[in-house]
């Protein structure tokens, strides 16, 4: 099993390309310049030996009665005093399956995926989600590709998208939780300041308060004073030992989360899926989707709590928004309905819509149902905004185009995914001198451990390929244009993965991660449907 690249960006003439929890960056001919590697720390003692478990102690309860047997049951009784499990009563089957031990399973990856990189406008700074460890990291960009790592901060909720502030300096952090929040894209310490000098306007976070919550609740509910016999007194001793280890075991987390300011900006009652910024003279605005099919455009820093409109015509989650650069009053949105929308966001207006399950039906017949991943628009030809859509396991891109006059995405072109292999990001890298040939071209990310025989319309288990050599399973797919004139005429020009070998470390890392966790960690849109339970429980 190969580990593909799940994510991309173009910055500049830079493609930066996450694979597995590492970073590569590429120049404009697809040469790897830098790698990024995700650090793993190993915490050993000043001999080099890791330390002991630092686990409390468990406290000692009193000890335990001794029951008196008679002279017969002796010999059928055990050296503690206990009679033997022959006279113990029978357990029921429920109580037997508690007492089984269960099956190991395969532990999870230690090193968490990368699920997100941004950019900043001026191309000077890179941003980066990892998953499971709930850390934002900060780099810093020459513009050759070359990162240095600035910072990284653990938020208390996991990141599932972040956006960044047309003046490049403030992240917003939106969360699986419902809440956005605005963390510095420059740390204090990184500007020079000292950690305490760090000063805001804006309320703390709901997150900076857990310690005195843990004080409150590990209090003892006795003292020396309240306890007299000897028996007692030691079991008030343990547990004054226990809650005295959950308290900095409290202290270094509460630390861990609130070593940085990160104020609440806003929030929503479901779980949000994306975030953008929008512009409306020279006015920022904050506008957010989630799970419950609302798109809410609020207003920018410091007015983020100021509700301005609700867009509402989802009947399926939202997944993914996008305003293109060179339209800057449209929304186009989508996730698990049928159609795309494109809105006119500031006034909440649904302009148009356009049907993507039927495009699909077109390469799958069986398919049901869509779950948008991205979309990526850019300024194509003759002043038309091109539109690319990927939805999860469906392996094409499709196309559509916005008229520069025209408020109405029309299909123009649909690129199939070779191999039926399912894509996973899709980025467009503008024509460059520097690159061969100087055209226009688009990376796509795909899985190369799936093929064609994939039941992708049922969401059923894909089969996967155990050759993981990339010469044969690329993971990154190159398309160019056939003709200036056509701008969604693409053909693959190159099938060759663009990327250096794996390396040995990478090889350990994906053979220990189970095929099921990798789905799990690539394939996430679908799960945001909502059941008929969902709906119950509503």
């Amino acid at each position: 099993m190969a580990l593909p690249y799940q994510v991309l960006k173009v910055c500049g003439n830079i493609v930066f390309a996450a694979r597995g929890c590492n970073i590569y960056s590429f120049n404009s001919a697809l040469e790897c310049v830098s790698a990024w590697k995700y650090p793993v720390k190993q915490e050993t003692g000043q001999d080099g030996s890791t330390p002991a478990s630092t686990a409390p102690p468990t406290p000692e309860g009193p000890p335990t009665k001794r029951r008196r047997v008679e002279p017969d049951q002796e010999s059928a009784s055990n050296g503690n005093g206990d009679v033997a499990s022959a006279e113990a009563p029978k357990l029921t089957k429920k109580q037997q399956r508690k007492k089984e031990p269960k099956p190991k399973q395969n532990p999870p990856s230690e090193r968490p995926f990368i699920q997100g990189l941004y950019a900043t406008s001026d191309c000077h700074h890179i941003v980066a989600i990892t998953g499971s460890d709930k850390t934002i990291w900060v780099f810093e960009h020459d513009g050759a590709g070359r990162l240095k790592h600035l910072s990284n901060r653990m938020m208390s909720k996991r990141p599932c998208a972040l956006a960044i502030t047309t003046d490049n300096k403030t992240i917003l952090s939106a969360d699986k939780f419902g809440d956005v929040y605005g963390l510095d894209l420059l740390s204090s310490e990184q500007d020079g300041q000292p950690k305490e000098a760090a000063t805001s306007t804006t309320p703390k976070s709901r997150s900076a308060t857990p310690l005195a919550s843990a004080q409150q609740a590990l209090k003892p509910q006795a003292d020396e004073l309240t306890v007299h016999t000897l028996r007692n007194l030691k079991a008030l001793e343990n547990q004054k030992i226990t809650l005295q280890a959950r308290l900095e075991a409290a202290a270094k987390k509460a630390e861990a989360e609130t070593r940085f300011e990160h104020p609440l900006l806003l929030g929503h009652v479901s779980m949000l899926t994306a975030v953008v910024v929008g512009v409306h003279n020279n006015r920022d605005y904050i506008i957010t989707a989630d799970r419950d099919e609302h798109i809410r455009v609020s207003r920018g820093i410091p007015q983020a709590h100021v509700i301005e409109e609700y867009c509402l015509a989802h009947e399926e989650f939202v997944s993914r928004i996008c305003i293109p650069s060179a339209r800057p009053e449209i929304l186009i949105s989508g996730g698990g309905d049928d159609d795309l929308f494109v809105w006119d966001w500031l006034s909440a207006r649904l302009l148009s819509r356009v049907n993507v399950l039927k495009h699909a039906q077109d390469l799958q017949p069986e398919t049901s149902k869509i779950a948008v991943t991205r979309i990526l628009a850019y300024e194509g030809a003759a002043s038309a905004t091109s539109v690319l859509v990927i939805c999860e396991r469906i392996p094409a891109v499709f196309c559509f185009e916005l008229k520069a006059s025209d408020t109405r995405l029309q299909h123009s072109h649909t690129i199939p995914i070779p191999g039926g292999a399912n894509p996973l990001d899709v980025e467009y890298l503008a024509a460059s001198s520097s690159s061969s040939p100087a055209v226009p071209r688009l990376l796509v990310a795909v899985d190369p451990n799936t093929s064609s025989s994939d039941d992708a319309a049922d969401g059923g288990e894909t089969e996967r390929t155990t050759d993981s050599k990339p010469t044969t399973n690329p993971s990154l797919l190159v398309f160019s244009l056939d003709g200036q004139q056509d701008g969604c005429n693409w053909r693959l020009t190159d099938q060759r993965p663009a990327t250096p070998p794996t390396t040995e470390d990478e090889e350990k890392e994906a053979s220990t991660i189970p095929d099921k966790e990798l789905q799990k960690i690539l394939y996430t849109t679908e799960n945001l449907r909502k059941t008929a339970m969902d709906y119950e429980n509503e």
